[in-house]
């Protein structure tokens, strides 16, 4: 059994290697807001939210690591970078910790602290690294954990509280025999750094009392911050007064020559001797709170809340920034994608529609410029920025929901005019009627923008290509909706032209712009069967079926005209079998949006569970991404947009952007540009074969040299995908496999070879 107890041990102790996503994932993070840095072996690391990026000083260039390449994409809490082991340690607030060997593209995700359940959640947070004789003090909400830098695995942690309890140590310091711990909650303690059994609280002594955020060692001194007090030691038990700083202090490192102090607008340098050689504050341009920094090569690197890194030249020459190209923050609320550009903001409101009155600025992608970010200034006093329509005969024209502003219209990149209650129709509530809470929107296909208007009479306008506004009175056909109903959400117009909104309370509004009539389908009993009236997702699908999300689950229209003329119509729950028994799909999932793909798949993403692919019928789960399968930051997938002629499909995420490169397109005009890939297919490759550039209802016959039949599939959008197997069952054999494609009524052919290296 003791032999047993031992394994267990190794083996729970063995490093987990996180794997690299990058070959068909890609990442949008924001590195603007930066908390901790570190340098060493002429780089600096600087850890913004959830990502990391590494500046090098000898030559300018910049790498960034993510989710995308192994990292937890939790948030950071701590960076340390050791030059002995040329290794970089990523702590997080969950206890998580990332380690990077070198230039090793394999991340070790250490998890013994994340997986203690005898420590707290809330105490598991990583504050600090010190190193020290081959080890890594580690610093945590809890005490002081012992990581071997050398044999990358842990040692003992200590509980150095009153009697052993738990301590939020903040920062530790070496300084002669002893290692001092500075805590918020327990002042300031020291052991002798090699007393074999420091183990044991009882050979720790509190030197000093109080709350301490952070301490450090310079030549023969101990510095331990208290507020925006500054006290120093040079026996280590005696502390008296250095400096009184305007503000409190949010960092506090020595580099063995200096002492850099940092408060949120202020970076003051100290000489060994105690005397202040440097400050600077209020930077021209750079007006975000610092909250640390490092000096590298008489330059001092400031880590900033919002303009990444500011690298100041101690010797008076231009300030300049260090910022990775990036959306500006990591929690898009919606985003919208045309051909090789995608469209992101921030804005917010609560769960019951209430504004939240943020002011954030505008992130654009294109594949051939990468971001350009339009500033807060610049976009009228707009506010809770919460939709994005982009004009599908003019990708140029953009135009952007407020909720709480009215309507932004962008062209060419620039803010051009805030539509509100002043300039157009739209309407307001409140005090002078000045919050006009405008959120989905859609083009149709003569090019008007029909746009929702909430808890107002005229719910929906609509702006004509001429730029004419008209309005449609909802009041006395569908009263609830102007009166009972918070909020007007998402906004889908079918091919027959007719408009499907969808409410937080009053279920599915719809509106027939060719004969003026109105219709609702709400109810969680009886007929309409919606699993709740608070509608949040809605689409129409290649096959005109309404697929509508709501807060407790999915349920599918076929013909969602039939709201306008047949009384009592169903929603339709999709019934698939889980370990032989009956379940409905996405039962009780909170559902943020639906996204239909070339080939008529569902892209739907949820609150805490991630994101699904699911078949054209919804019968079948094609993809399940969440946090332990795949890049995505966070389970809480706030939006999916599509590009329709790459089938890249971007998720929002509450901690970040990223993509998948999907091979779902929209069908093509002509069979010219068909594309095979991979071609060949090689030994190493495990995945499927990519058929794109087809037309809508093509027929694809797959067969081998002497015509024997593998595949047969007819498409529905632009792509379509081959596991190299016959009919599913087995894996084909080497040789080359010609595809045979024949469009609609066989009038147009192509005929495309694929060889496969077994």
């Amino acid at each position: 059994m003791k032999h047993l107890y031992i394994l267990l041990l190794v083996l729970f102790s063995l490093p987990l290697y996180a794997q690299d996503f990058s070959d068909e994932w890609t990442g949008y993070f924001s590195f603007a807001s930066v908390g901790d840095i570190d340098s060493g072996n002429g780089r600096v690391y600087a850890a913004s939210e959830n990502a990391v990026f590494i500046f090098s000083t000898i030559n300018g260039s910049t790498i960034t690591r993510s989710t995308i390449n192994g990292l937890s994409g939790n948030t950071i809490s701590s960076i340390y970078y050791s030059e002995a082991f040329d290794t970089l340690l990523i702590g997080y607030e969950n206890g998580i910790i990332d380690v990077i060997v070198g230039n090793s593209e394999n991340v070790i995700t250490v998890v013994d602290i994340f997986n203690r359940v005898s420590i707290p959640p809330d105490r598991k947070r990583i504050n600090h690294f010190t190193e020290f004789n081959g080890f890594v003090y580690i610093s945590t909400g809890f005490g002081i954990s012992l990581y071997d830098l050398g044999q990358l695995e842990f040692d003992d942690s200590y509980f150095i509280g009153d009697n052993g309890s738990l301590l939020d140590i903040t920062q530790t310091a070496i300084l002669d025999e002893y290692i001092y711990a500075s805590s918020t909650e327990g002042g300031v303690r020291r052991a002798i750094v090699n007393n074999t059994n420091i183990i044991d609280f009882n050979n720790w002594s509190t030197v000093l009392n109080g709350s301490f955020q952070a301490i450090t060692s310079l030549d023969n001194t101990v510095y331990v911050a208290n507020g925006s007090q500054l006290l120093q030691s040079t026996t280590g038990t005696n502390f008296t007064p250095f400096q009184q700083l305007p503000e409190a202090i949010e960092d506090l490192e020595a580099n063995g020559v200096e002492l850099s102090v940092i408060t949120e607008n202020t970076a003051s340098i100290y000489n060994a001797a105690g005397t202040l050689i440097n400050s600077f504050s209020n930077i021209p341009d750079f007006e975000d709170p610092y909250s640390a920094s490092v000096i590298v090569n008489g330059s001092l690197f400031i880590s900033t809340l919002g303009s990444g890194v500011i690298r100041v030249p101690l010797n008076g020459n231009e300030v300049s920034q260090i910022l990775p190209n990036g959306p500006l923050f990591n929690n898009p609320f919606n985003i919208t994608a045309s051909t090789n550009e995608l469209w992101v903001v921030y804005g917010e409101y609560s769960v019951s529609y209430a504004p939240r009155n943020r002011r954030r600025g505008i992130s654009h992608l294109t594949t051939e410029l990468g971001w350009n970010n339009i500033s807060e200034d610049s976009i009228f006093g707009a506010r809770d920025l919460s939709f994005i329509a982009i004009n599908p005969q003019n990708t140029s024209q953009v135009f952007v929901s407020s909720f709480g502003a009215g309507l932004l219209e962008i062209n060419e990149e620039v803010p051009t005019v805030l539509f509100d209650e002043n300039n157009s129709p739209l309407e307001g509530i409140g005090a002078n009627n000045s919050s006009v809470r405008i959120n989905g929107s859609a083009f149709d296909r003569e090019g008007n923008l029909w746009i929702s208007n909430s808890r107002v009479p005229n719910i929906l306008s609509r702006l004509s290509p001429a730029g004419q506004f008209s309005t449609v009175n909802f009041l006395n056909d569908l009263p609830t909706l102007v009166e009972d109903a918070n909020g007007i959400d998402d906004v889908t117009i079918a091919g027959d032209g007719r408009i499907y909104i969808g409410t937080s309370n009053q279920g599915v509004a719809g509106y027939d712009p060719n004969t003026g009539s109105f219709a609702r389908i709400a109810g969680e009993e009886g007929a309409a069967n919606l699993p709740s009236d608070d509608v949040r997702a809605l689409t129409i699908d290649r096959n005109g079926s309404l697929w509508i999300g709501t807060r407790r689950g999915l349920r599918v229209l076929f013909s969602p005209s039939s709201i306008f003329t047949e009384p009592n119509v169903s929603t339709n729950a999709i019934i698939i079998l889980q370990d032989g028994i009956a379940q409905e799909l996405l039962n009780d999932q909170i559902i943020t949006e639906i996204v239909v793909d070339g080939a008529n798949n569902k892209w739907i993403s949820t609150v805490d569970s991630g994101v699904f692919l699911f078949s054209p019928s919804g019968q079948e789960t094609l993809q399940h991404f969440t946090e332990d399968n795949s890049p995505l930051p966070s389970n809480n997938v706030q939006d999916i947009a599509l590009d329709p002629e790459s089938g890249t499909v971007y998720f929002a995420t509450l901690r970040g952007l990223v993509s998948f490169d999907g091979s779902n397109t929209g069908p093509a005009e002509d069979l010219e540009d068909v594309v095979v890939y991979p071609n060949p297919v090689r030994p190493t490759f495990n995945g499927e074969v990519t058929i794109r550039g087809l037309t809508a209802r093509t027929n694809v016959k797959i067969t081998d040299l002497t015509g024997n039949l593998v595949h047969e599939e007819n498409t529905v959008g632009g792509s379509i995908t081959w596991d190299t197997r016959a009919f599913g069952r087995h894996r084909v054999a080497s040789g080359v496999y010609l595809i045979l494609i024949t469009g609609p009524d066989a009038l147009e052919t192509q005929i495309a070879k694929l060889m496969i290296i077994r």
